[in-house]
């Protein structure tokens, strides 16, 4: 912000003075997500505040709490009342009327494509009495693929796929939920993963010693497990698929094999700790299913071929590409984050050109 705070330098002429610079946009609502419920929800609040607007933030209405210490963090630091205000609520009660208001001057969302694209829509109608057109911010999640070539290390492609399917049970925009391995090595590394997931423990996490906690409530379980009975038609189940909700959301690591990259579980985001295998015959199938959904948010490719890679830097159309490792675990410096497609409007958080979403552009010229 010091650097965008800076006039950035244009021409000017001998009989004119000319500069341009960046002012706020105004009044804005941030709508954050449950899921990474401190990280996201306070990116997305600052960002808007440290480029001088103001900003009605409404969280998740499954973690309001979070989002209220970050508030008294903030006034403690000195911050002014009214820059940052917390509208906690339900988002059909207050989210609709929040962001349909003539005063909002934009929208940063996290979520789901549903909501995401009923608030570009309804962010798009001009309202009686509004004199600007809002602009939207949004990252929708994502239908994350890891392609895994004939000629990898499949010890680690094998820990990659487990680790992002089945981190934070699969709850988050970027977790594995498709892996597409060549044929060559599909069946050891079907089996490698499989081993690793057997492994896995699932229970309640305040016990260090489980890796894999519950889902976030009902919604969640029952939507979930609804994608796991149609994955049984779909594909082979080979790990998992089990679900207990007696004493908690808890659902088990699972892995269906076999399926057709068409399949609804291959293409419709789950959210939740399954993960779908397909075979292909070449690299270069590989790509062309791992690019056949909707969405572009991460992907990974595990391969020692060079070629191979920069093929796929070209051509695997996602605003996170990671080789060699999961397709999880954006650090913020040094992975700016946000996809393409129905990911959102990627609108890289944490990049070099993600305060300029919150800003616009004025031109002034002086004659002399």
């Amino acid at each position: 912000m010091l650097e965008i705070a800076k006039d950035k330098e244009i021409n000017s002429r001998p009989v004119e003075n000319n500069r341009f610079g960046y002012i706020p946009l105004g009044v804005g609502l941030v709508v954050s997500p449950w899921n990474f419920l401190f990280a996201i929800m306070c990116g997305t609040a600052v960002s808007p505040m440290v480029t001088g607007n103001t900003v009605l933030l409404k969280p998740a209405s499954a973690t309001p709490v979070i989002a209220y210490k970050l508030m008294e963090v903030l006034e403690e630091a000195g911050m002014p009342a009214g820059v940052i205000n917390y509208i906690p609520g339900s988002g059909s009660e207050i989210g609709d009327y929040l962001v349909e208001h003539p005063k909002t001057r934009f929208v940063s969302f996290t979520g789901s494509r549903d909501v995401g694209t009923g608030i570009f829509e309804k962010a798009a109608k001009v309202q009686p009495g509004q004199k600007w057109l809002k602009r939207v911010v949004a990252e929708m999640g994502g239908k994350d693929t890891i392609v895994v070539d004939s000629d990898s290390d499949l010890e680690l492609a094998a820990e990659s796929v487990m680790n992002s399917a089945f981190g934070f049970q699969g709850q988050k925009c970027s977790a594995c939920s498709r892996v597409v391995a060549h044929e060559d090595v599909y069946d050891d590394l079907l089996e490698r993963v499989k081993e690793l997931t057997q492994d896995i423990t699932v229970g309640n996490t305040t016990d260090k010693n489980y890796f894999m906690g519950p889902v976030i409530d009902q919604g969640a379980y029952d939507k979930i497990m609804g994608y796991i009975d149609t994955g049984k038609n779909e594909g082979k189940l080979v790990f998992g698929g089990e679900g207990d909700d007696s004493k908690g959301y808890f659902i088990n690591p699972t892995i269906f094999a076999d399926v057709d990259p068409e399949a609804t579980i291959m293409q419709e985001e789950i959210f939740g700790p399954v993960v779908a295998f397909t075979k292909a015959k070449d690299f270069d199938e590989a790509l062309d299913i791992a690019n056949n959904t909707d969405y572009g948010l991460t992907g990974a490719v595990i391969s020692n071929n060079r070629n191979h890679l920069e093929i796929a830097r070209e051509d695997f159309h996602v605003g996170n590409l990671y080789f060699n490792r999961g397709c999880t675990a954006a650090i913020v410096g040094y992975h700016p984050f946000g996809g393409f497609n129905m990911s959102g409007t990627d609108s890289k958080a944490g990049g070099p050109d993600y305060l300029y979403n919150f800003m616009q552009g004025k031109t002034v010229s002086e004659m002399l």
